[in-house]
C-alpha cells in the first residue's frame, strides 16, 4: 500500500484502475480464505497456528491451486501496479511476484518433506498457482466422477 503514496501518476487510465480493484477482491479471495480453510479442514490443533496443519488441504481455494496464499499476494502487487501505474510500482511488483514465485518452489519441497507421497500427488493434480488451469482440471475430474 505504501507504493501507492510513494510516487503518484498522472496517468489515469480507467480500465486499468477497475481491474486493479477486481483484481484485489481475488487477492483478498484468495489470501484471506486459505487461512480459514487451513484451520477447519487442515486438522490444527487448538492452540497452534494455522500453519500447523496435519493433513493436506484439498478443498476452496486448495482445490485450484496450491498456493492460494501466495497467489493472493502476486494479485495484490498487480493491483497496486494498475491502481497506479508508475515505473517504480511496475519495477517493484515484478520484483515481488518473481520472489514469491520463487518461494513456491521452497514451499513445495517442505511440504513433500513433510507429507511425501501424498504431497507429490496433490502436485499432479492440482496446479502451483495458476487457478484457470485448476478450475479446469477440477470441472474435468468432477465431470468424470
Amino acid at each position: 500500500m505504501v507504493l501507492l503514496f510513494i510516487a503518484e501518476s498522472s496517468l489515469y487510465i480507467p480500465l486499468l484502475y477497475y481491474s486493479g480493484w477486481v483484481i484485489w477482491i481475488f487477492s483478498l479471495y484468495f489470501a484471506f480464505i486459505s487461512f480459514f480453510t487451513f484451520r477447519k479442514r487442515g486438522e490444527v490443533e487448538k492452540g497452534k497456528s494455522y500453519l500447523h496443519t496435519t493433513k493436506i488441504v484439498k478443498h476452496g481455494p486448495y482445490a485450484l491451486i496450491r498456493h492460494p496464499q501466495y497467489l493472493g499476494g502476486i494479485l495484490f502487487s498487480i493491483s497496486i501496479t494498475l491502481w497506479n501505474p508508475v515505473w517504480f510500482n511496475i519495477l517493484f511488483s515484478a520484483l515481488i511476484i518473481i520472489l514469491i514465485y520463487q518461494w513456491t518452489y521452497t514451499e513445495d519441497k517442505k511440504l513433500i518433506a513433510k507429507f511425501g507421497e501424498e504431497y507429490e500427488v496433490y502436485k499432479k493434480e492440482v496446479p502451483r498457482l495458476n487457478p484457470f488451469i485448476g478450475l479446469i482440471k477440477l470441472l474435468l475430474q468432477k465431470k468424470k466422477n
